[in-house]
């Protein structure tokens, strides 16, 4: 492990208390975004475990690699899914309709490549992206999208308010589990937030992390899992309040959250944030012999996959990945499959094409190299999007093609 860019902490993110218990260790890992271009170039490996806090129930990794290496130029691009374009043009819209007043300002924390603000250009309002790598965010610029690159936190908040004045909504996707310095967010939030404005969380929900068994989306840069329970207390803390929580389909399972400044007149809080903190602990998720129970579940599933995968290798059969996501890598890592169990990876990413998947270094090819170097089967490292994936390559499915499924539960289709 690399001390100048790794640390570990022993306090809980959400509540602070200290004691956090560890039930699952996948290893040494290296960074599942960084995909090298060299495959033979040395890449830093480091701890990849997960903790429950005891009093909350936030369950996290407590060993933190610097943001500065893990996101100051990213290889992910949200548009690349058509999928999430369209999820993000009606998030945006409600968002909008609900909480934006005529010439109010829309800020987004981790924009990426605009794919969300870029619904609201043409709308009576103000937008602006906040994204720490620079290369994702020249693409939304180029977009029509205002973006500054930098990481939020107080001090951005109090600027942006400066220059721009108070938002009335700020929205954070898949971003607010990737950030160690929740404090710090919270300050600037309230910095910028206006005393009637949102703050929207989408993430993916921990009830379905634990249930689906995903533990592929255990990675360096998702530092927390989060559920309801665990985010009343960072909230609370901090004067703010759920008020109300949407479930969502993508990702496997994902939760929009929303979270206002507590106020004397506020409306009602929504019986379902009540109903979900409820569900949590009868579901036993902050339960260490259910966390236990989880890990154990995962090394089956490991076990199950690398033989099937073995298996079909003995046979003869072809066999390359579908995807290349943070996911996809963290399991190939884990589950020590390379280049001799997969041929190659298949991404519709530009930017990961030509390079190789961290630490197996299995290479990444455009999708159409499946036509001219057909594969017996694919295993679906980008499971989240099985139902567009599946349908995109009926082609293939249709002239005998299989597809492995590995999450929640190895199966072939």
């Amino acid at each position: 492990m690399n001390e100048s860019i790794c640390h570990q902490r022993t306090d809980c993110r959400a509540c602070k208390s200290t004691g956090l218990v560890k039930f699952l260790d996948l290893g040494n890992q290296p960074l599942a975004n960084a995909l090298p271009l060299d495959p033979k170039a040395k890449e830093p490996y480091f701890p990849l475990a997960l903790c429950s806090c005891p009093r909350c129930g936030m369950i996290q990794l407590t060993h933190v690699v610097d943001a500065s290496t893990l996101f100051s130029h990213y290889l992910y691009f949200s548009s690349v899914s058509a999928k999430m374009g369209e999820h993000f043009a009606k998030y945006a819209a409600d968002v909008a309709d609900r909480f934006v007043p005529k010439d109010g300002l829309v800020v987004e924390i981790g924009s990426n490549d605009g794919i969300l603000l870029r619904s609201l250009i043409g709308r009576p309002l103000r937008i602006l992206g906040i994204d720490p790598a620079a290369n994702v965010a020249e693409t939304a610029r180029s977009a029509g999208v205002p973006t500054e690159v930098d990481f939020f936190c107080k001090e951005i908040g109090q600027r942006i308010k400066k220059k721009h004045g108070e938002a009335h909504a700020v929205i954070a996707n898949n971003v607010f589990a990737h950030i160690d310095d929740l404090d710090s967010v919270m300050l600037g939030l309230d910095s910028l937030l206006a005393d009637n404005g949102v703050f929207v969380i989408e993430t993916p929900y921990v009830v379905d992390f634990i249930e689906n068994l995903e533990f592929d989306t255990v990675y360096h840069e998702h530092l927390s899992y989060h559920g309801i329970r665990a985010l009343s207390a960072l909230f609370d803390r901090f004067g703010f309040e759920i008020f109300d929580v949407m479930r969502q389909d993508v990702h496997g399972g994902t939760v929009r959250i929303f979270v206002r400044k507590a106020r004397t007149g506020n409306p009602p809080v929504s019986p379902i944030v009540r109903e979900l903190i409820g569900s949590e602990t009868a579901k036993g998720i902050f339960d260490i012999k259910n966390l236990n129970a989880f890990a154990q579940n995962v090394a089956s599933l490991k076990d199950n996959l690398c033989k099937l995968i073995l298996e079909l290798k003995a046979s003869g059969k072809k066999i390359a990945g579908y995807g290349a996501p943070a996911k996809g890598n963290v399991l190939l890592n884990y589950c020590k499959l390379g280049p001799e169990h997969l041929d190659y990876l298949i991404d519709s990413t530009p930017a990961k094409q030509g390079r190789a998947n961290p630490g197996m270094h299995i290479p990444i090819k455009p999708p159409n190299v499946i036509n001219t170097n057909r594969p017996d089967y694919i295993l679906l490292l980008a499971w989240n999007h099985q139902r567009e994936i599946l349908a995109k390559e009926a082609a293939y499915r249709q002239g005998g093609g299989k597809f492995i499924i590995p999450i929640p539960k190895v199966k072939i289709i």
